[in-house]
């Protein structure tokens, strides 16, 4: 998929300082969050899989966008017992992934609660998802530290004793207790309960201590560990849309603003209830932000928008009105996109050209839409949250006849919207049958994932890469080292495709390593293979295979 590089420009200098999520904030403003998806909307019109020879144009003195330290993200489901097993972790580090949305999908990020490790239950007739004694943020923060960082979602949905909303407090003593020192007495206060959150200092000297020999119940939170841990990312809730306010049956965002259901399926009956509607929720996060900021004013805190379905109406109001009371304090958007689109034929099977084709201009052609009006009227001169995709992957309901398709989807997907200006782009969920296994095996969306990995990293640079058939994605990186990085999609899963390569400015060398990922390195149970490649220049021919992936890595010309 190529963008109309006048929307998607994005002029940075490639420079070790881009690792630092600092330049998230030093840069916001810089590139409209409306103008980035708009130029996904205005993606031409795809043509017919049957072209299978395209010429791509690579031009490296238009950068687009950096790659950040948090770029590929993932997270876990509720009840996901693999999450921090040794072997996941390694796999996910291999794989690329240096971000982890903490705690994770199934409206756990509404009833966990950090200080106590408790989960607030709001159903009378069920029960809450289990979250074992490993998932707990102060167990997890080892590996979150092992793996990179984390977006924290704090909670939003209940308060300490399950008796109604969320407490700006209790968010601030989490900040405080990753981020803070252990000599701070700042007071973070009490919350609408009258629960006292303590000092900041108080938080950080728990983190920093060893287990007492006889535990007084804090135990949980004494992890040894003296400096800050100094996560950035935080956001409120997740998904907090879909609480029930707009009478889906599908609600599934545990929310007691307006108290508890009966069972995980009833949150609907709250629909309309101002209470948990996008204004409460707005006017809420600039108390969050507030509080938390008071800790740490480092950190960057984001907010919920929604991508917007026109067949159903669900959200309709939400990013307006979430804008109109909160965008001067957030500093991002959170946004899901899980998509995909069922065949006509039996309404059920995945639509793979449509998946490749067209799903993320859909996706976020409609929200540029939606959101390049709202962030005129309703945000500070000059002040346009970033982005961060959350939930990025596809929906497990349907079949998927080819599931090498997806593969295809995840690598040239993520690299589109890291290159139009997301700062992170989190695959869910993380064990699938179309990412890892129940037993850890590489799907396909893995070795795509891995495969932009290949060629891009912390401090790299997307410039700008065009081709000449939808049935090819291109993305180019101007890398740290001096050097290139190509990938190449071939989108068409029955015909094979020739690429005339052709880069402007070429200064690097004349061979490099090419990395393949097709039908038939999956079969092989290979995944990704490599071998050298030469004859490299300012004009060079790449064959691949129906459905694959190449990526190139060239060195800095002697």
């Amino acid at each position: 998929m190529t963008l109309p590089t006048s929307l998607a420009r994005v002029r940075h200098l490639v420079s070790a300082r881009w690792i630092s999520l600092r330049l998230v904030r030093r840069n916001a403003g810089r590139i409209p969050l409306f103008s980035l998806l708009l130029a996904l909307l205005l993606v031409g019109t795809a043509r017919d899989f049957a072209q299978n020879k395209a010429s791509v144009q690579v031009d490296l003195s238009k950068p687009r966008a950096m790659f950040f330290a948090t770029s590929i993200g993932t997270a876990a489901e509720a009840y996901d017992g693999s999450v921090y097993s040794p072997a996941t972790w390694q796999l996910l580090q291999d794989g690329g992934f240096t971000n982890l949305r903490y705690p994770g999908n199934g409206g756990i990020d509404a009833l966990y609660h950090f200080s106590t490790g408790a989960i607030s239950n709001p159903y009378a007739n069920d029960k809450a998802p289990d979250f074992g004694a490993e998932k707990k943020f102060p167990a997890a923060l080892p590996n979150l530290e092992q793996l990179g960082t984390a977006l924290v979602t704090v909670n939003y949905g209940s308060n300490l004793d399950g008796s109604g909303g969320g407490e700006p407090a209790e968010a601030a003593a989490w900040v405080a207790y990753a981020n803070g020192k252990t000599d701070n007495s700042q007071a973070i206060g009490k919350d609408s309960k009258g629960n006292d959150w303590k000092t900041v200092g108080y938080w950080a000297s728990l983190r920093a201590a060893d287990p007492l020999p006889t535990d007084d119940g804090l135990n949980a939170l004494r992890i040894g560990h003296g400096s800050p841990v100094g996560i950035q990312l935080w956001a409120i809730g997740h998904e907090p849309w879909n609480n029930g306010f707009y009478g889906n049956d599908d609600a599934n965002e545990p929310d007691l603003h307006v108290g508890k259901v009966p069972g995980p399926k009833e949150w609907k009956r709250h629909s309309g209830n101002k209470q948990n509607g996008p204004t409460a929720y707005g006017q809420a996060v600039v108390q969050y932000v507030k509080a938390m900021k008071a800790v740490d004013p480092s950190i960057l805190v984001g907010a919920s928008l929604k991508t917007l379905n026109p067949d159903n109406g669900v959200g309709k109001n939400w990013n307006a009105e979430v804008l109109k009371a909160a965008c001067g304090s957030m500093d991002y958007g959170v946004v899901s996109m899980m998509t995909g689109k069922a065949l006509e034929r039996d309404w059920k099977t995945l639509d793979e050209a449509d998946l490749l084709k067209n799903a993320i201009g859909r996706e976020y052609g409609t929200l540029a839409q939606d959101l390049q009006d709202k962030m005129k009227s309703n945000c500070p001169a000059g002040h346009y949250p970033q982005i961060a995709i959350t939930s990025f992957g596809v929906g497990a309901w349907m079949p998927v006849t080819h599931p090498i398709a997806v593969g295809l989807f995840a690598a040239n997907g993520m690299a589109t919207l890291l290159e139009t200006g997301a700062f992170t782009v989190m695959w869910t969920p993380m064990h699938s049958v179309l990412m890892l296994d129940d037993k850890n095996n590489p799907k396909a969306a893995y070795y795509g994932i891995k495969m932009l990995h290949q060629i891009v990293g912390p401090g790299d640079a997307f410039v700008t890469a065009s081709t000449s058939s939808d049935a090819v994605g291109v993305h180019a990186v101007k890398r740290r080292d001096g050097g290139l990085g190509l990938l190449l999609v071939s989108k068409d899963v029955i015909q094979g495709a020739k690429i005339n390569v052709n880069i402007s400015g070429y200064n690097f060398a004349t061979s490099g390593t090419r990395y393949d990922f097709n039908q038939a390195t999956l079969d092989s149970g290979k995944g990704i293979t490599s071998a050298p490649i030469g004859n490299l220049g300012a004009s060079f021919t790449v064959d691949m295979p129906p459905a694959g992936i190449v990526a190139i890595v060239i060195p800095k010309g002697q």
